[in-house]
């Protein structure tokens, strides 16, 4: 189903002179929900709200999305569900936004099986024009290398210096000699919410974590532990990146983020 600024309809319509779809310009964010209440809406409509105001843009109030991912829990009958909410200068316009709705079904295997992931020939300056908090498909060269090695989970991003940055649309860590690691912000990388959930986890666990700033390529690859933060999966273990380097899965470190990730929620719910 697409929420087209309106209504909720079928099929997705949109203005032909729409300056969101015919040449990129707009911003969006992806939340989802944990027991069928959308997780971190409040931080989400913020993150959306700074990249609106660095384009330029206006949203609607948190109130008016929430009514309508409300609506939209109540014409599907599904247990988890994945919003992408776009903003274009149309919906702009009328202070309204589009949205798409879908099912989001929990993938086991991720968890005990990992996924492989490679590291991108293509580089990424830490200094873009738009900066990485902006979600925005004017971030196009993301797009072009999660398409161009898209038979992998997720590519590894390294930046102008040859420093890890983070995948397409992930953030990583990884575990060397029982510290948690994951690139700094100034390395040139979104900060992700669900990378702000796993470094927070993390001290309450009492585990030793470090934002590091430069890691290099053999830092990551020679690591105890590799798994990847995203909104939809939440944590996902990395088994190996390509070509031949193989991560024990899930370990020590990963282990006790996952097993204490699902409280760790209900209690950001509940609160």
């Amino acid at each position: 189903m697409f929420y087209n600024g309106k209504e909720w309809v079928e099929f997705p319509l949109v203005s032909g002179d729409d300056e969101g779809f015919v040449n990129g310009y707009s911003i969006y964010d992806v939340l989802r929900t944990y027991s069928g209440i959308p997780y971190n809406l409040k931080r989400h409509y913020d993150r959306l709200k700074r990249s609106a105001d660095f384009m330029a843009l206006e949203i609607p109030p948190l109130e008016k999305i929430k009514i309508i991912l409300n609506q939209a829990k109540k014409i599907h009958n599904y247990e988890e569900f994945r919003f992408k909410i776009y903003v274009t200068p149309f919906t702009s316009k009328y202070k309204t936004f589009y949205c798409f709705v879908e099912e989001l079904k929990e993938d086991v295997d991720l968890i005990e099986e990992g996924v492989v992931v490679n590291i991108a020939r293509e580089r990424k300056s830490s200094s873009p024009i738009i900066p990485y908090y902006v979600k925005t498909p004017l971030n196009g060269s993301i797009k072009y290398i999660h398409k161009k090695y898209d038979y992998y989970y997720d590519s590894i991003i390294l930046n102008e210096f040859g420093n890890v940055t983070e995948g397409t649309y992930s953030n990583i860590f990884y575990v060397s000699g029982g510290v948690l690691l994951t690139p700094h912000i100034s390395s040139g990388i979104l900060p992700g919410i669900t990378r702000e959930d796993v470094l927070e986890l993390a001290n309450d666990l009492s585990l030793e974590v470090e934002e590091k700033a430069n890691v290099q390529v053999w830092e990551l690859l020679s690591a105890e532990e590799v798994f990847l933060t995203h909104t939809s999966r939440g944590v996902v273990p990395v088994r190996r990146i390509f070509p031949d380097f193989t991560f024990t899965v899930p370990g020590v470190v990963t282990e006790a983020i996952l097993d204490n990730w699902k409280d760790f929620i209900t209690e950001k719910i509940e609160d």
